[in-house]
């Protein structure tokens, strides 16, 4: 797999104040970055994202989010994924959590039809403070995997990670999450993924967001493949 640099093309909105703390109910976002050059090299990519978060302000969230990245040059497909999640978060107290989420892998460069993952398990945050939250948590349940040209393969699992978010202003956030995927059967096959993110705000309704991605697959579908693909993203991001 081959490192895919996305850039965006940008229409910046004048600078002001973030957006207020939402009300209850059904939030969101949608981002798209595009990249497009020529001349010794010709290079396209670009990116879209989305998440949906449904929050009553009670004990209960439901997240869903999504990942399609694209790239190609001299016209060769150099990224082509897909991510998607959906998790529902139940706060037992104000610092331990369960949850229960299904992930959705697809990456075809690497020659992966599909991996689905159903994971139940719980959390603590080990920081909250309106600033900085900082969340370690694992869970148990399967991996459901197709690598092309191989058989289809299903196996129990194990997933932990963390995730941090810190406020830095009114206007910038950082974001940082690393998990990893264990299969039960065979520990030594699994996929791991770190991210980090620095998102400004352009107005009250858009917002930059650059982010870095890294995901390690130690099992590939050929030996000769690269484990580790790495991707830049520089996204403007609209919220409602």
């Amino acid at each position: 797999m081959k490192k895919a640099v996305v850039l965006s093309v940008l229409l910046l909105a004048s600078l002001s104040a973030a957006a207020d703390e939402p009300p209850p109910g059904w939030h969101g976002s949608f981002g798209a970055g595009l990249s497009i050059s020529s001349g010794n090299s010709d290079a396209k990519s670009f990116n879209l994202s989305g998440d949906l978060k449904y929050d009553p302000k009670t004990k209960n969230v439901v997240k869903l989010g999504a990942l399609f990245l694209r790239s190609e040059s001299n016209g060769e497909t150099t990224a082509d994924k897909l991510v998607a999640t959906i998790r529902d978060e139940y706060s037992v107290t104000d610092r331990f959590f369960v949850y229960g989420e299904v992930g959705y892998l697809r990456d075809k460069v690497a020659l992966l039809s599909y991996l689905i993952s159903p994971i139940a398990g719980a959390g603590y945050k080990v920081v909250k403070t309106d600033a900085l939250t900082f969340d370690v948590f694992g869970g148990i349940g399967g991996a459901f995997e197709k690598l092309e040209a191989h058989d289809a393969t299903s196996s129990g699992a194990f997933r932990a990670g963390e995730a941090l978010a810190w406020k830095i202003s009114p206007t910038v956030t950082l974001a940082q999450n690393g998990s990893g995927l264990w299969k039960a059967n065979d520990t030594g096959d699994a996929f791991l993924h770190f991210d980090v993110s620095l998102a400004t705000s352009l107005s009250k309704l858009l917002e930059l967001k650059l982010a870095y991605l890294v995901d390690h697959k130690t099992r590939p579908a050929f030996a000769d493949l690269d484990k580790t693909d790495t991707a830049f993203l520089a996204t403007v991001v609209a919220k409602f």
